[in-house]
């Protein structure tokens, strides 16, 4: 089985072996190629993962919690079916190697391209944001697996049709359904029918909490998305709770650049589920691959538009605590040819709830949110205001205009210490040819004080600087 396979892919799996008999497991699973990936603390996948406060020591905790423990019998190489499926597609794509055998960084793609598999549940749990990740894996080397994200071609291409008001409403960027007869490839809820009206068609996003599906209502003909936590999170009572919390703050919010809650229910094996309509479109994250070629006049645009929506989410009460490139969505309408969609309130607070279940749901000291986007309040685990979500509107535009996160660190501590404590370095130190304008960039790094009241005290201020910051462009 592993002919094929280099001698560092060929450690990962006999470190994979190691923490399975350390873990007392009776066969080798995918979480097991995650940890012997993190055990080989030189190859690049284990390197990536530390710089995003991914640990061996984490991930085992994550393993124990979400695998239990098993009795313990001799492994002897005795692989589980998706652990067999992550070989055999790393196997099928080791000729883009330039000596035409695995690696470590092939090992890695499989393990996030099998579907269903408990490597992945694991990364979701700690809260890995696989698109980072595979970006990350990417530098300096060519894509090893179709993981069914954007190229660099077809992402000039859309930036075109973008540009030009021509956005297809086809789903070429979407993930496909797998065709193959591979029960391994497939995922269970394709076809499945929820709540006799929603029939499930595909997965096309995965996050902490849960897996978002397209599905077609069966009554009403038309796609909307179904978002339903994870099984081995549907068990707990809160993470139910913060779910049911999630689709009691979505629904309140009804404006035009946010993704509108239509219903949500309880499966009948417990899982909750939240519908919302279905939004044909890209993720600002692929925009930024490309954010050359793109007119500083448009991201204005597109960052007003942020600041409407998230100025009705506030007015109404409700923090989104988790804005980043990947909950924004670029779509094509009848009065805009990138307009915004918010997506991704699964761990928005309510602010106008101070009792009873939010003080279960949101302890003093809890810290959500992804890393690279999160307030030093936030890091902190401190009381937020509509001022956290400005400064990771901050990090964001940063990114939009430099290309790179602006207190990123080593580690998980390091990026949040630097949120804390490091200040923002101007565009030009980053990125020598930056011609960003000098009065965007102010406003930018306004966003990122690391007082709140120093910062833009409303969106709709900071709206208004960036209509001002037009006439600079």
């Amino acid at each position: 089985m592993l002919n094929n396979f280099t001698d560092e892919a060929i450690k990962v799996v006999q470190l994979a072996q190691s923490e399975t008999e350390k873990l007392g497991h009776d066969v080798i699973g995918t979480e097991h190629l995650l940890l012997g990936l993190l055990s080989y603390e030189t190859c690049k996948p284990s390197i990536v993962l530390k710089s995003m406060g991914i640990t061996r020591r984490k991930a085992k905790e994550e393993v124990l919690r979400i695998m239990k423990r098993g009795k313990f019998e001799s492994v002897n190489f005795a692989f589980t079916p998706r652990a067999k499926a992550v070989f055999q597609m790393a196997e099928d794509h080791r000729n883009h190697n330039e000596d035409h055998l695995v690696c470590p960084i092939d090992i890695m793609f499989a393990l996030l391209t099998v579907p269903r598999c408990t490597a992945q549940k694991v990364l979701h749990a700690l809260d890995v944001d696989t698109d980072s990740l595979i970006t990350r894996l990417q530098i300096n080397g060519a894509e090893k697996v179709d993981t069914g994200a954007v190229t660099l071609d077809q992402l000039e291409e859309l930036h075109k049709r973008i540009r030009s008001g021509n956005l297809a409403s086809d789903n070429e960027n979407q993930p496909k359904d797998s065709d193959d007869g591979d029960e391994t490839g497939k995922d269970p809820m394709n076809g499945y029918t929820i709540d006799n009206k929603y029939e499930v068609l595909s997965a096309i996003g995965y996050g902490g909490m849960g897996v978002v599906y397209k599905v077609r209502h069966l009554v009403l003909g038309r796609l909307f998305a179904i978002k339903i936590i994870h099984p081995y999170l549907a068990s707990d009572i809160r993470n139910r709770r913060r779910f049911q919390r999630e689709a009691q703050a979505a629904s309140r919010l009804t404006h035009p650049n946010l993704a509108t809650v239509f219903d949500w229910d309880i499966m009948e094996d417990g899982r909750p589920y939240i519908v919302m309509y279905y939004i044909d479109g890209v993720k600002l994250s692929e925009l930024t691959k490309i954010r050359d070629t793109v007119e500083a006049s448009t991201w204005i645009s597109i960052f007003m538009q942020i600041c409407d929506a998230l100025t009705h989410a506030h007015d109404n009460g409700v923090l989104h605590r988790d804005l980043k490139p990947g909950n924004i969505i670029l779509s094509k309408s009848d009065d805009a040819a990138h307009f915004v969609k918010i997506v991704d309130f699964g761990i928005a607070k309510i602010l106008t709830q101070t009792t009873g279940d939010l003080k279960d749901l949101t302890k003093s000291g809890e810290v959500f949110g992804s890393p690279f986007y999160m307030s030093p309040e936030q890091c902190l685990g401190r009381a937020l205001d509509v001022r956290s979500d400005i400064y990771s509107l901050g990090v964001v535009m940063y990114e939009c205009f430099t290309g790179v996160c602006p207190f990123e660190g080593e580690s998980l501590y390091d990026t949040m210490n630097n949120h804390v404590k490091i200040k923002a370095n101007p565009f030009r130190d980053v990125d020598p040819n930056n011609s960003v304008s000098t009065q965007l960039e102010e406003i930018v790094l306004r966003c990122l004080a690391k007082a709140p009241e120093e910062r833009y005290q409303s969106m709709s201020s900071l709206k208004r600087a960036l209509i001002f910051a037009l006439g600079f462009s």
